[in-house]
């Protein structure tokens, strides 16, 4: 842990702790993500690790909503943290805060057996969209921004960007919204891994009832920058012989998460750069390209 996350250095940690794992002390930690809106650190204790996310705006409501959604992820059937503590007035660190149970394992976008690892996420992204959604409310049934969506403001459009435009507007209207549990924000990035197993999915901050195909397009758009296209399609044909479907409209989310991707771009790269993945700008430009001509293409609209 870095000096300035020691229990001395601040008394929150150890309260944390003290709601957390009883009778526990802390034994040292580090930062393990962290966004505009809020940043992520796990903490070791004598008795185990906890996860604690600390929110930057005190009269946010995100920090109710993630909890509120991580309980309900509880009944996902693959391995999800449990939430511990909640911290709505800033009791722990003067800013809103909770408390989750740290998972095993650790990030893996180096798979030694890329078909089997695209496999494994297959296999949870069809649990979650499994999952019983009896009595969901709140957060839950709050809209995401595809819902709402609108052409972006793209730095450099293109006829491409033009054709994918079109396309989604002619399209969108017409999708099935048929909902399921969706993550909100699935891909690789979000998962953790030991000795080639699944062993976590993380940030649950987006979850909400949406189309499946809302969460497979996302892990879709990852694939193909990450590996290219072909990994994506991979992904598609072990999630359809999982769920016995493919989902409704896919293309059409490809079409809006790709784009989303390239508006996006710089900040994509950076977060990869952080997990130790380099794909410099024309290498992503070129599989975003091939990924959105693929989906024009199915949609006809090439």
């Amino acid at each position: 842990m870095t000096r300035d996350l020691m229990a001395s250095d601040h008394p929150g940690w150890a309260a944390v702790v003290a709601e957390t794992v009883p009778c526990a002390s802390v034994r040292g930690g580090c930062r393990i993500g962290g966004g505009m809106a809020a940043e992520t650190f796990a903490i070791e204790t004598t008795d185990g690790s906890v996860v604690v996310k600390r929110f930057r705006r005190r009269r946010s409501n995100a920090v109710r909503f993630e909890w509120e959604r991580l309980g309900f992820a509880q009944r996902v059937n693959a391995p999800v943290p449990r939430p511990l503590a909640l911290d709505t007035e800033g009791r722990w660190f003067d800013m809103p805060a909770l408390a989750m149970t740290r998972l095993p394992g650790r990030l893996n976008l180096h798979p030694r057996d890329v078909d089997g690892w695209i496999q494994q996420l297959a296999y949870a992204l069809v649990a979650i969209h499994d999952t019983d959604t009896t009595g969901a409310e709140g957060p839950l049934l709050r809209p995401s921004w595809v819902q709402t969506w609108r052409p972006p403001k793209l730095r450099s459009p293109s006829p491409l960007t033009d054709r994918t435009v079109a396309a989604i507007q002619r399209h969108l209207p017409g999708v099935s919204w048929q909902p399921v549990l969706i993550h909100g924000d699935f891909h690789p990035g979000n998962t953790l891994w030991c000795r080639g197993q699944l062993t976590g999915i993380a940030d649950w901050c987006e979850s909400r009832l949406g189309p499946a195909s809302f969460d497979l397009a996302t892990c879709r758009v990852d694939m193909a920058l990450l590996l290219g296209p072909a990994a994506a399609d991979r992904l598609t044909h072990h999630y359809a012989a999982i769920a016995g479907a493919e989902p409704a409209d896919l293309p059409v989310f490809d079409l809006i998460l790709g784009l989303d991707a390239l508006r996006k771009m710089t900040r994509v790269l950076r977060g990869y750069r952080l997990q130790g993945v380099i794909v410099n700008p024309e290498q992503f430009t070129d599989r975003a390209t091939v990924f959105l001509r693929h989906a024009l293409t199915e949609l006809g609209a090439s």
